[in-house]
């Protein structure tokens, strides 16, 4: 397995044109999460992937996977189709003198490949079979099950708002405050959260 991820990885780089510009390198001097990071430059989200959310399983080990990857390490970036995110930060593709840390995020199952802007992300294609492959052997966030599966609704032990199972805040609960609801019954005293 490992063998066939080093091979699709081989194959990406291959792909990539020798004469890309890339800037760098800049030293990493914080690491926020598993998709962004802070340089003197500014802050840098990592183009084409997701990882979990705070509360989200595989949230920790994404972020010491970006961690080891980069931090107090010298990168290199190179843009993407879009410059900026909503939130202002550089989306960028990030590379070490040994890997492209963003395709390693994915192979690894540290990151899903960030559908939503398929059209705006240079690598997509690319990303989506390293994606397919973590799938395949259910690495990282691909070996996650779900505690709110057999669950009408969901709520913290820290709040007294419930949620349905899929809403985006029912998701980063966590897994230790985590109160699932079987019925409709065992809502008294709890409030329907507003935005799902």
């Amino acid at each position: 397995m490992k063998k066939t991820i080093i091979m699709v990885l081989l194959l990406f780089f291959s792909s990539c044109s020798i004469s890309q510009e890339f800037q760098g390198p800049y030293v990493v001097h914080e690491v926020i999460d598993g998709d962004t990071l802070d340089i003197d430059l500014g802050r840098i989200r990592l183009s084409g992937i997701n990882t979990p959310e705070t509360g989200e399983c595989y949230y920790e080990e994404a972020k010491k996977k970006l961690k080891e990857m980069t931090l107090y390490q010298e990168i290199f970036l190179e843009g993407d189709l879009t410059d900026y995110d909503k939130y202002g930060r550089m989306l960028r593709y990030i590379y070490t003198n040994t890997s492209f840390v963003n395709a390693e995020m994915v192979a690894g199952g540290y990151a899903r490949v960030y559908d939503k802007y398929n059209e705006s992300t240079k690598y997509y294609y690319e990303l989506k079979e390293l994606e397919k492959i973590a799938q395949e052997n259910k690495l990282g966030i691909w070996s996650c099950t779900s505690l709110q599966e057999d669950c009408l609704y969901v709520a913290s032990k820290n709040s007294n708002l419930y949620h349905k199972p899929e809403c985006k805040w029912a998701k980063r609960i966590k897994a230790e405050n985590l109160i699932c609801f079987h019925s409709e019954e065992e809502l008294e005293g709890y409030k329907a959260g507003s935005s799902c």
